[in-house]
């Protein structure tokens, strides 16, 4: 590898880590593809390194995944839950998700240390760093103010012939036009990476690639096309590692792991049939599914006929935002369910979050508008349904759902347990989605009707560490994702931060590994980024954004 170009040092000891998160990568597909020759570079850093399973966050979604990995705290610190955030007896989406948090480029900043951080969801709006910030997921729009400094953004545009935050999935009906703009998606993000690399020199870099996680959704059952990917991603990694010398520790990361997509649960028919969920208009919810059902088909018509980019292109260029797919999936959205649901007589409820993982709040008085659960009631409740969802029906199959399920306080801690979910559950190890629709009319559906993924969410993420120090071939046991920004502090000397759950990965050290000793700085949670309140059309461009990429149902 070539010198890179910037690195931090003392007593003679340097101190740079990269860190590449690639969402959605899995051990199941990169082990045997590594060892069989087809990824040389992850293979090499798996042999010269330390690795294993890292344990994902629960529910193993977007957010709050990278948030705890980047923070070193649980969701019950961070008050996120999800990609959205319940509002009501509906959602929102969730605006700056490090706000009065101290993630680990404040952490490092204050040491003197430069940060560079790229394509990081949950990072709009950018804050101002020692080093660049160029936000991710979750930003409304190129129009958007989306990288620190300001003009970064007409600098990465000029690189890479206009720079992509995501592709629309959603607006696709041709796979092979989605797989190639995936591989164009990819291919601009590796080079604005060596770019960054290049002309602003940092001690510590983050970049996350996401498009493994946009082609496994829509490809996990065609393995060769998942495969072929990987093979190029490996490749772009392998450009990027060679910006760096051999001083540097490299960690690969992802938020979570991926694997087959076989049914949908609806929690909410389900929650009606035991009499938790009452609907106000039977003959309404018949007439509305068939509705929704001719939606679905008017949508699907217009995509074999490759209309759908098209015309919301047209739209959103002359309305502003994609208001076609607002009507299209209205009656899915968290207005009609709030419009749908007899809330004086519901008990408990599912709200319109990420289809990867199931919720289940309960309406309780004095924190819901029209709650009528007491304080009470709430842990014999939480109990009961626990107990059912443990004992849903069989499938057509013959087998049984094998099902995981929480109570919130009973995984998370810290002052926002209050918002998050009153029960957390996973189904088959998350190869069953669940879905919140309403008046659906029936438990189960083979695959996923709404979205037409293959592949979803799992919680088995991945953890390669390599550098100096590093043990060669060791094999990581038990890793957390809040695990990994209390042992980059430890590389960079900085001691544990008292608020982070996670704890050093000291195993993957060697015995006479060098390390530095800085002395502790007391960090304030409120000195950094206040959090902003997004303005209703920032709330709105992020909507369209995630029902494109199929993350609202």
């Amino acid at each position: 590898m070539s010198k890179t170009l910037g690195f931090h040092e003392e007593k003679g000891v340097s101190r740079q880590v990269l860190v590449l998160g690639i969402d959605g990568a899995t051990f199941s597909l990169i082990e045997p593809m590594a060892k069989s020759g087809k990824l040389p570079n992850l293979a090499r850093l798996m042999r010269e390194g330390a690795h294993g399973v890292l344990e994902s966050t629960l529910p193993p979604v977007t957010l709050p995944a990278w948030v705890s990995m980047l923070t070193g705290k649980n969701p019950g610190k961070l008050g996120i839950f999800d990609l959205l955030k319940r509002d009501g007896y509906g959602v929102e989406p969730n605006g700056y998700s490090y706000g009065r948090q101290t993630p680990i480029w404040k952490i490092l900043n204050r040491y003197g240390i430069r940060t560079g951080v790229m394509n990081l969801p949950g990072t709009y709006p950018p804050e101002e760093v020692e080093g660049f910030m160029v936000s991710g997921m979750l930003t409304p729009s190129k129009l958007s103010h989306y990288s620190y400094p300001d003009n970064l953004s007409e600098d990465l545009d000029l690189t890479v012939h206009e720079y992509e935050i995501d592709v629309p999935q959603w607006q696709y009906h041709d796979k092979d036009i989605l797989v190639k703009d995936l591989y164009k998606l990819s291919e601009k993000r590796a080079r604005a990476a060596e770019y960054l690399i290049k002309h602003i020199p940092c001690d510590f870099y983050a970049i996350v690639f996401i498009s493994c996680d946009r082609l496994q959704h829509v490809m996990w059952d065609q393995k060769d096309v998942v495969e072929r990917y990987w093979e190029e991603m490996d490749r772009m990694l392998g450009k990027i590692l060679r910006l760096f010398d051999e001083d540097t520790t490299v960690f690969i990361v992802s938020d979570h792991g991926f694997g087959p997509l076989e049914r949908t649960f609806y929690v909410n028919e389900w929650l009606r049939r035991k009499g938790l969920l009452r609907i106000k208009r039977e003959i309404n919810d018949r007439a509305l599914v068939k509705v929704g059902r001719l939606l679905e088909r008017l949508y699907r018509f217009l995509g074999e006929r490759e209309l759908i980019k098209p015309i919301t292109g047209l739209l959103t260029k002359l309305m502003g935002f994609d208001w076609l797919q607002r009507y299209t999936y209205a009656y899915l959205s968290n207005e009609r369910l709030e419009g749908r649901v007899n809330w004086r007589r519901t008990k408990a409820f599912s709200c319109v979050h990420t289809p990867h993982f199931g919720q289940i709040y309960l309406n309780m008085r004095g924190r819901m508008r029209e709650g009528c659960v007491t304080d009470d009631e709430r842990r014999g409740l939480q109990n009961a349904i626990i107990k059912e969802l443990t004992n849903l029906p069989r499938y057509e199959t013959g087998e049984r759902p094998f099902v995981e399920a929480y109570r919130a306080e009973d995984i998370y801690n810290g002052p926002h347990v209050s918002d998050a979910p009153d029960i957390v559950f996973l189904i088959d190890e998350g190869r069953c989605e669940i879905d919140a629709k309403v008046g659906e009319g029936r438990l189960f559906a083979e695959g996923a009707p709404m979205t037409g993924w293959k592949g979803t969410h799992t919680r088995d993420g991945i953890f390669i560490a390599k550098g100096p120090g590093i043990r060669p071939g060791y094999l990581v046991d038990k890793a957390s994702i809040t695990d990994i920004a209390p042992t980059i502090l430890r590389i960079f000397g900085i001691p544990h931060q008292n608020e982070m759950d996670g704890r050093i990965l000291d195993e993957i050290f060697c015995e006479d590994a060098e390390l530095l000793d800085k002395e502790v700085i007391e960090l304030s949670e409120k000195e950094g980024m206040e959090p902003r309140e997004l303005s209703e059309e920032e709330k709105a461009l992020i909507e369209d954004r995630l029902r494109k990429l199929g993350y609202i149902s």
